[in-house]
């Protein structure tokens, strides 16, 4: 399974690079990774969550130095399958560089927002953060060690995990 979705992140992240200036994507990230359950509840669902994310740039930056974009993760605890045991944070997220100018750029992130939470019971909204680390391996691609958080809700429960991603900039 693990070498499949390395596959096809691979395939995604060739054919995106070809497809960039075809569609017109400038400002969109793509990022796939895998999440841990950081609690006992969450790790009696599934042992790891597959995570896809769609990232959208916002032109303009609140502070100097920083880059906005909203994020739109699905968590899941089976790929390619929706339905029960999948989360949806959609986050507004500032991304803080420190060092602009070098060829690897490092940063700090965090967002706040809402998730869509499926994980158990009837689906509910609540709060989300994430926050965390990544760096500029290249002019497209990036890395990331990133945290994502919700509080526990009535029929769900909370959806607290790490995770390690992959991910390219178009």
């Amino acid at each position: 399974m693990k070498t499949t979705l390395v596959a096809l992140a691979a395939l995604m992240i060739t054919a995106g690079a070809h497809a960039q200036e075809a569609i017109g994507m400038n400002g969109v990230s793509l990022r796939l990774g895998l999440a841990f359950p950081l609690d006992n509840t969450l790790s009696g669902i599934n042992d790891n969550f597959t995570s896809v994310a769609l990232e959208f740039a916002n032109p303009s930056s609140m502070a100097k130095g920083t880059d906005n974009y909203l994020a739109i993760d699905y968590f899941t605890k089976s790929f390619g399958t929706f339905g029960k045991g999948s989360v949806i944070p959609i986050t507004y997220n500032m991304r803080i560089y420190q060092n602009k100018d070098a060829v690897r750029q490092t940063y700090a992130f965090f967002g706040l927002g809402i998730a869509i939470n499926d994980l158990t019971g009837p689906t509910d909204t609540v709060f989300a953060a994430r926050g965390g680390f990544g760096m500029n391996v290249s002019d497209h691609t990036f890395v990331e060690a990133a945290g994502t958080f919700t509080p526990s809700s009535n029929s769900n429960g909370s959806f607290n995990t790490i995770g390690f991603y992959v991910g390219y900039r178009f």
